[in-house]
């Protein structure tokens, strides 16, 4: 079978996947196909995209892009439980598995992101009547303890944290010192060059439309873009 036709069926079969596991995980749940294609990866299918507010076609994250840049799928089939936050700063919980093809090649990534925002609305309810409770019955309980119990019990490292963006600006922007970012100032070539290896080596230049936009934000041609990536592509060797 024609390699590309593999690959189409696969992906579809994903899409047909998105849309279930959407109903049947219920809309505290936002599921995702990524799509991965040399020099273009976006979002292929998305199921309750109220969670994050993205759309199809949207780029993929910085996190995800790191991820494929640092080609995580050949250690690991998935990643777990790892903290991501939507453009309005609601906190979730993310999951994503790689899809691969016969050559261990990346060409897919499912995504499930779990908004506990209400879970946690609940719990906090929760501990609230039962310090008020407490504090009826004994004064010198400690409240500070009790109130923060949740919490407390979320305060292992979290390496991973996803920012969801509907953008390219808005991926470049969660990657990029903000202090760089200021129109008021003028960069020097050098720092040009270092913020451009940073998102090369986040991987951002795997999504269609990046060098035109690094282009703008730098305020530099787009052949500048690419004759800084060739500099920094041969200081590596």
């Amino acid at each position: 079978m024609n390699k590309k036709v593999k690959k189409k069926e696969i992906i579809d079969h994903y899409k047909k996947l998105v849309e279930f596991l959407g109903k049947v995980l219920g809309e505290n749940y936002e599921v995702i196909l990524h799509i991965i294609e040399k020099g273009n990866s976006y979002v292929g299918a998305i199921a309750n995209n109220h969670i994050s507010g993205r759309t199809v076609n949207a780029p993929l994250t910085g996190l995800a892009l790191k991820m494929m840049k640092d080609k995580t799928y050949l250690d690991k089939d998935y990643v777990t439980n790892y903290k991501g936050f939507t453009k309005l700063g609601a906190e979730i919980r993310g999951s994503t598995y790689f899809i691969k093809d016969e050559n261990n090649e990346l060409i897919g990534m499912l995504c499930i992101n779990f908004d506990s925002s209400k879970h946690k609305k609940i719990t906090n309810d929760i501990l609230d009547l039962v310090q008020t409770q407490l504090h009826m019955i004994s004064p010198m309980v400690d409240e500070t303890a009790i109130s923060n119990k949740a919490e407390k019990e979320e305060l292992h490292d979290q390496e991973i944290i996803e920012y969801f963006s509907d953008s390219i600006k808005e991926v470049v922007h969660s990657i990029v010192d903000p202090s760089f970012l200021n129109p008021n100032i003028a960069l020097k070539q050098e720092q040009k060059i270092e913020i451009i290896k940073q998102l090369s080596k986040k991987g951002i230049f795997q999504l269609k439309g990046a060098v035109s936009e690094v282009a703008e934000l730098l305020n530099i041609s787009e052949p500048s873009v690419y004759r800084y990536l060739k500099m920094i592509d041969k200081d590596k060797r």
